[in-house]
């Protein structure tokens, strides 16, 4: 590995913070139900008067090579209640060197009984890729994915709108949504 023989290819487990005031910090947090308002840097008062961002976000890794990740594709923007909804990226290479990527599906349930986690891991794939191969990753999401301990205490999901990133890590990615139907 240090001569560049092999390229390491592991994730982190947890969330590295910045400063110690963070903690704890974990990549699944609930909102704190503030405002984010980036565009308001003058006069601004927020829970914390230091970056917000994990130093090394839940999922991060280093490698030889580089990755680059398409936009994900949907099957559709609509789930059914007994569905399965298909989840496809386009991951390239982009690098000098063959490498191994943990590709990272993340949910989040934009409205819900109870408070949900900025994003929630609920699926990875590994894929061997070498310099300039580009590989469809495909992951398949079902309605007992999406579900949660309500505030009745009963385990079940709700419906209503979703964001999916198909990612690196747990703090970059592009959002695409869809809706999960009523039964």
């Amino acid at each position: 590995m240090l001569f560049g023989d092999y390229n390491p290819s592991a994730r982190l487990p947890i969330s590295f913070p910045q400063v110690t005031g963070q903690q704890p910090y974990f990549y699944n947090h609930l909102r704190t139900g503030r405002p984010e308002l980036p565009t308001l840097s003058e006069y601004k008062a927020r829970w914390r008067e230091m970056p917000n961002e994990p130093l090394y976000p839940f999922g991060h890794g280093l490698s030889y090579t580089t990755f680059a990740y398409a936009q994900p594709q949907l099957s559709s923007a609509q789930l059914g209640w007994d569905q399965t909804l298909t989840i496809t990226t386009r991951v390239t290479n982009t690098g000098r060197v063959a490498g191994e990527e943990v590709v990272q599906l993340y949910v989040h349930d934009r409205v819900a009984s109870r408070v949900r986690p900025v994003r929630e891991l609920k699926g990875f794939r590994k894929v061997l890729l070498q310099p300039g191969e580009s590989t469809d990753v495909v992951f398949n999401l079902a309605r007992d994915a999406l579900a949660f301990t309500n505030h009745r205490n009963v385990f079940g999901a709700e419906p209503g709108v979703f964001d999916v990133w198909v990612c690196a890590s747990a703090k970059i990615g592009e959002a695409v949504t869809f809706e999960l139907l009523e039964a």
